[in-house]
């Protein structure tokens, strides 16, 4: 599945997927000190517990937005080229 178009995907290729991705988060959620909320943001269990590897991590992914050498891409507009890529959502 790996390099495939995503309008070749059939359905069991895309279950699959979702299969492979659940576990893959189930198992980052049991082992990790933060979730992923449903805004896809980070939120840690514990304050105290903030990694200054992921506090720099966060300090330089928000230097590069506000210095535009990254930018922000709403939801929706991926979710509208997927959908224009031939994908049913």
């Amino acid at each position: 599945m790996k390099g495939q178009p995503i309008n070749t995907l059939t359905v069991d290729d895309l279950e699959k997927m979702i299969t492979m991705i659940v576990r893959k988060v189930i198992r980052e959620e049991i082992t990790q000190d933060y979730y992923i909320n449903e805004d896809g943001v980070k939120v840690l269990y514990r304050e105290e517990e903030i990694d200054p590897a992921y506090l720099a991590e966060l300090q330089q992914a928000y230097q590069e937005i506000e210095s535009g050498k990254a930018e922000l891409t709403e939801g929706e507009k991926v979710v509208e080229e997927l959908r224009n890529l031939g994908l049913d959502l």
